[in-house]
């Protein structure tokens, strides 16, 4: 059986590869630093299992709540996931 610690470690590569690709992207923000600073936070809100990411992007906090389906699952990677690719459509093509 796969524990939720598996899928958290999924999730949080996943938020990983999409923060280097935009960082690696060739876009820069004013002072020409990556968009996504590389160091954030997350949390898990236990009642309903959403996982919160904490991201700082181009200087400001910005908070991306991935709900119980969209992180547990087979599935979690930058490619299969909505709000991941919402990041690099936005911030990096």
């Amino acid at each position: 059986m796969i524990t939720e610690a598996i899928f958290k470690e999924r999730i949080v590569g996943a938020i990983n590869t999409c923060i280097r690709m935009i960082n690696e992207s060739d876009k820069w923000d004013l002072e020409g630093k990556g968009i996504i600073e590389n160091e954030w936070h997350s949390y898990q809100i236990k009642n309903d299992h959403t996982f919160v990411a904490v991201l700082t992007i181009l200087g400001q906090k910005q908070t991306i709540l991935f709900k119980k389906e969209e992180w547990i699952g087979f599935d979690v990677n930058v490619a299969a996931n909505v709000k991941l690719q919402e990041l690099l459509t936005k911030y990096s093509y």
